[in-house]
């Protein structure tokens, strides 16, 4: 550790945890013959992972890695008795001996590089081999793929089915309500939350976004058919049938189309309202809709849509639905007495206020007289003419020589010196009468705030308890789901009794339905793996799906994992590039974790077909949105024919977090969420492993990993050209983000704070770096960054350097663009254009190859592979045997997305290979990558 700050700061912290787990583990001995207490065994479990993450962040692999091995044997909950039970609790002992040994390490100025050695000497690594062997089945860890397969309370009975309800659509809709009011809370917000986005799509006209509508309708149809509203479940599916017909461009968008959509959204909003109890008929509406939908979808020519029909005010009953959630009455006498406390807190400091106000006032009077005694003193001897007036006019009125007269008595006479010494001897017992007090006030003072300060982080706590549900909420209907589908898998659920904001639970409940829907319709197939199969694989006969929420500090795993095929990376490679998504190249370059986080780009599924749950590419895309909404992360975990694992990593609250400060230069600061930083490190440049990649991208390696390094000094406009030259060492703070890990680099690292976030809005919104803005303590504002929007601004320098700067790294270049078919020439010609470069077309190879003859001066160029007279393969061996275009950047664009088509071009000397139709932001990336390169400046 180079900084000792940071280093005091560590131990201290640390040191904290230790405590309670050395109290933990006491508890647990006090018990004996008794099963151990699962609130101790949990309370212990978060110590450790505490400890285990801060030591990591730190620097302290070793501290990190036993603080792991004490956690996991935590979660593991072993029910142990007599012998084992014994050794176990002697084995926690060891592993917090030693902890706190290499805290003690650390603070004489050594290091923990030892621990490993020190645990084994001291028999806790044959304590924890005999235990394993003995009684193995009591660590098996809970890990998302390796839960518990047998519990018999994981799955409810089945509930018996309704009776039918002879009052039509308006009854069933009312009557669900009626027996799921607690659902509906939850239900109804969401519906409408998705209406007003597909209402304020249509108000875009032209430029409405059919991505954002289909979702919207999509999320509408899963979350009613998963809740068991049926009927607005079908007429969602018919909206999103439309919705996904006008993507594709299977129908025109004409007024005809808009009219029954706007219809359709109104009359979905009817229906919830129905169901609320409004008096309105929708029988008739919905029944022509929906075959005005399926129609349109169709290609078929539908009747005019009829208008929403406005139900007249007077007749209409409404029963609004209203959120709200249960406090226990004694939770909220635990917070009226905190109150309490706050204000009898509050009442202590006014006091202690009126006693600083009373010592201004006591300073500002020995003030005064101090300035009457200097000024007396500077009359008498630096004005001595009006002195020596006023002692003429006292002689003239008789009063004799007082000095004389005072000998004469013998009394001690007193010059003005004495005077002065004697005034300044008083005035300076007085000011220190008033600094002693004012000390002894300030003491207290800071006391009382320190026991406020207290009082008010546990009030935010125990408020925000009371805002809080159960995950068991979330878990009945995903449990009601997986029931529905009559499928052979199960459903296990652990967790349940974890506790989360109301607001919180709401909104992740579409993106685990997504999440349940990915793991049975693509993990496990849909069941259609055969059981021979499975059990040839060591699985059970029916396949097993696992949902856990877990709390981990100050944040929630959210785990929805299953034991089927895992990721077909060669599928989603395949798809990519079908869809435009990537070009080859870049997917050449992909790791498998990078492969694995492709399926949350839109439009990326790899079902063979259309279905009514899967292929539509919607379900990761909103899983993805949905997280980064709330502040979070995905985590993907995925091995072939073993299984598959997503979790969700959520702050537990999104209004007050911790936060750590950082300063960029020029006074500039900024913050990262405490939950996401993994590590800081200040590395002296002379010992940093750095390289570039292809692309000029700064890596550094951490822990055997390769990170990119985005300099947010840079980015932020601080001119760093000066520090360059004089820094001796690279300030990082590292990321955890959706893609990886991610490497910030900053001027100086800071505090860390608990502060009030406000998510951006308006302008700030559209800023993806930005996750939300705060006020630090000192008052400073503080923009709250999001690593990934750093990085993806970090490959796009024309949107944060200055104009000149811009406008050099955007020289103007030229581009020839072969391809038969004159509307490609434009519409990818266009794309060019907007793109700053100048494009010329040639309609096919031949042609290509007589302007490269006449003027070899083009900087790149872009070719179709099937063309008349000299194809797109033969265009590229002819440029490649010229000597002036033996290094020219030749991009392939093409339908044909086939291995065989993509080898042979690259073995003909094509830079990369992409499909029709061709993304634009992928297009205008990877060609501004390739005239960078150095082969392409030579």
């Amino acid at each position: 550790m180079q900084n000792s700050e940071l280093l005091e700061s560590f131990i201290q912290e640390a040191g904290e945890v230790m405590t309670g787990l050395e109290a933990g583990v006491a508890r647990l001995q006090a018990t004996p013959g008794q099963p151990f207490a699962l609130e101790d065994m949990e309370q212990l479990s978060v110590l450790a992972h505490r400890m285990r993450g801060t030591a990591g962040l730190y620097g302290y692999p070793q501290l990190s890695t036993l603080s792991g091995l004490m956690e996991r044997l935590l979660d593991a909950r072993p029910n142990l008795e007599g012998e084992h039970r014994s050794r176990f609790l002697a084995l926690l002992n060891t592993i917090n001996s030693v902890l706190r040994g290499g805290l003690a390490s650390l603070q004489r100025g050594g290091s923990d590089r030892d621990l490993g050695l020190i645990f084994t000497r001291q028999g806790g690594t044959a304590l924890l081999q005999g235990l394993v062997q003995e009684v193995p089945g009591e660590f098996q860890m809970r890990n998302a793929r390796h839960l518990p397969q047998h519990r018999a309370d994981l799955l409810e009975e089945e509930e018996p089915g309704t009776e039918a309800l002879p009052q039509g659509l308006e009854g069933e809709l009312r009557q669900f309500v009626k027996e799921n009011s607690e659902v509906w809370e939850y239900f109804a917000p969401e519906v409408q939350e998705h209406l007003g986005n597909l209402r304020s799509e249509f108000e875009k006209g032209e430029q409405a976004d059919l991505n954002v509508m289909f979702r919207a309708a999509h999320t509408i149809k899963g979350s009613s058919f998963m809740v068991g509203l049926n009927p607005l479940g079908h007429f969602a599916h018919r909206m999103e049938d439309l919705l996904g017909a006008l993507r594709g461009d299977a129908v025109p968008n004409n007024a005809e189309v808009q009219r029954t959509l706007n219809a359709s959204v109104d009359l979905m909003d009817d229906l919830t309202r129905v169901a609320e109890g409004a008096d309105l008929n929708v029988q008739a509406r919905h029944d022509e809709l929906l075959a005005g939908l399926q129609a349109l979808a169709t290609g078929q020519v539908a009747a005019p849509a009829a208008p929403a029909q406005v139900a007249d005010t007077a007749a209409t009953v409404s029963a609004p639905v209203n959120s709200s959630v249960r406090v226990p009455a004694q939770r909220l006498e635990d917070l009226l007495e905190q109150v309490s406390e706050v204000v009898t807190a509050r009442a202590r400091m006014t006091r202690l206020m009126k006693r600083l106000d009373d010592l201004q006032g006591g300073m500002q009077a020995s003030q005064q007289r101090f300035q009457r005694t200097v000024r007396d003193f500077e009359e008498r001897y630096l004005n001595p003419d009006m002195v020596r007036v006023q002692d003429d006019t006292g002689a003239s009125m008789g009063s004799g020589n007082l000095t004389e007269q005072f000998a004469e008595l013998e009394f001690d006479s007193y010059n003005d010196l004495n005077i002065l010494s004697r005034s300044i001897t008083e005035l300076s017992a007085d000011f220190a009468e008033v600094r002693r007090n004012l000390s002894d006030t300030v003491a207290e003072l800071n006391e009382e705030n320190e026991k406020l300060g207290k009082l008010v982080r546990q009030l935010r706590v125990d408020v925000s308890q009371t805002s809080r549900v159960p995950f068991t909420q979330a878990s009945t209907r995903l449990r009601r789901w997986a029931r529905q589908q009559n499928l052979p898998f199960d459903l296990h659920v652990e967790g349940e009794d974890v506790q989360l904001e109301s607001n919180l639970l709401q909104r992740i409940v579409d993106p685990l339905l997504h999440l349940l829907t990915n793991a049975v319709y693509h993990g496990l197939q849909g069941g259609q793996t055969p059981a021979e199969t499975r059990l040839a694989q060591g699985k059970p006969e029916r396949g097993q799906v696992w949902l856990r929420a877990e709390t981990k500090e100050n944040f929630i795993d959210i785990t929805v994992a299953d034991d089927g095929q895992g990721l077909n990376l060669a599928r989603i490679r395949e798809r990519a590039l079908e869809r435009g998504l990537r070009s080859a190249q870049e997917l050449d370059q992909m790791t498998d974790s990078d492969l694995s986080r492709l399926i949350l780009l839109p439009g990326l599924s790899t079902a063979e077909a259309v279905g009514n749950v899967t292929g539509r590419g919607v379900g990761m895309d909103v899983v993805a949105t949905a997280v980064r909404a709330l502040g979070g992360e995905l985590l993907i975990q995925s091995e072939q024919n073993v299984g598959t694992a997503f979790t969700l990593r959520l702050p537990i609250t999104q209004r007050i977090l911790d936060v750590l400060k950082v300063d960029l230069g020029d006074e500039n600061v900024a913050a990262f969420p405490v939950s996401s930083v993994q590590a800081i490190r200040d590395i002296p440049l002379d010992q940093a492993d750095q390289a570039e990649d292809v692309h000029g991208t700064l890596h550094v390696n951490f822990l055997g990993e390769q990170v990119p390094v985005v300099d947010a000094r840079v980015m932020w406009g601080v001119d760093v050209t000066d520090a360059v030259h004089s820094e001796t060492s690279s300030r990082l703070v590292f990321l955890n983000t959706i893609a990886g890990l991610v490497a910030v680099r900053v001027a100086e690292f800071g505090s860390i704070e608990e502060v009030s976030v406000t998510p951006p809005t308006g302008l700030l919104a559209k800023l993806d770096y930005l996750a939300g803005t705060t006020v630090s303590a000192t008052g400073e504002a503080l923009p709250l960054l999001e690593p990934l929007g750093l990085s993806r601004l970090a490959r796009r320098p024309e949107l944060w350097l200055d104009s000149s700067a811009a406008t050099e790294t955007r020289t103007s270049r030229r581009v020839l663009l072969v391809d038969d078919s004159l509307s490609v020439r434009r519409l990818v010609g266009r794309m060019l254009e907007r793109g700053g470069l100048t494009v010329e077309t040639a309609n096919d190879g031949q042609e290509a190859l007589d302007k490269l003859q006449l003027d070899d001066t083009f900087d790149a160029v872009i070719t179709d592979l099937e063309m008349p007279r000299m194809n797109g393969y033969e265009l590229i061996s002819a440029l490649r045997a010229r000597a002036q275009n033996a290094r020219t950047p030749i991009l392939v664009m093409t339908t044909r997305a086939g291995d065989k088509h993509q080898r042979l071009a690259f073995q003909l000397g094509a830079n990369d290979y992409f499909t029709k139709p061709v993304n634009e932001a992928l297009l205008l990336r990877r060609l501004g990558s390739l005239l960078s390169a150095p082969q392409a400046l030579a």
